[in-house]
């Protein structure tokens, strides 16, 4: 069965919702960043499939994205999409201007997406006064198609409705970091946090 299109009320709603999480996912990133300050864009809703989730991503080029799953009452996933450039910056940021591994590299990345991710889902977990939880991170260097296909292969149910809250952060660091944050729910969990809102 196909998730019926949003009325302008229940977009509303999600879009607080993204704000709402994703703020505080902004925060977490702040925090890791020594306070640096991190501007997020007004959170966007999508209902689509995987083209059209692919083409949220902003970035042209190579990606590196980390995505968790989200269990607990919400089912879907949680992706951190950064450019290669901006993820090299963060990277670099992050272990101190020391040369590192790739692998080394790769946790910093799969970190920050597991902070950002559980920072997103607490906030959204004391509005709905669900307990939702992320599982471990996959990371993933390549194109952002290559990203979306290996995040969204863990969503479950119609492939073509499901719901995605997006919002875009950029980073006041020194080269300044930017990146997205998406968020992308089962249908079943869609209607069951617009239940849950009561609209």
């Amino acid at each position: 069965m196909s998730l019926p299109l949003p009325s302008d009320a229940q977009l509303d709603a999600l879009r607080e919702v993204a704000n709402i999480g994703c703020g505080h996912a902004a925060n977490a990133l702040s925090r890791l960043m020594g306070g640096r300050k991190v501007d997020l864009s007004i959170p966007r809703v999508l209902q689509g499939d995987v083209a059209d989730t692919a083409a949220l991503v902003d970035a042209t080029g190579p990606v590196v994205a980390s995505w968790l799953g989200i269990r607990g009452e919400l089912r879907g996933v949680l992706l951190l999409v950064l450019s290669r450039g901006d993820s090299g910056a963060l990277e670099t940021l992050l272990l101190g201007g020391q040369p590192a591994e790739q692998a080394e590299r790769d946790s910093v990345v799969a970190e920050v997406a597991n902070i950002v991710a559980s920072a997103c889902l607490s906030a959204m977990g004391r509005l709905t006064g669900w307990k939702l939880m992320p599982s471990v991170p996959t990371l993933r260097r390549g194109d952002s198609r290559e990203a979306v296909d290996g995040a969204l292969a863990e969503v479950s149910g119609d492939t073509g409705r499901r719901v995605v809250l997006e919002a875009r952060f950029q980073a006041a660091s020194v080269p300044p970091v930017g990146g997205q944050l998406l968020l992308v729910l089962e249908p079943e969990s869609s209607r069951a946090l617009l239940a849950r809102l009561g609209v």
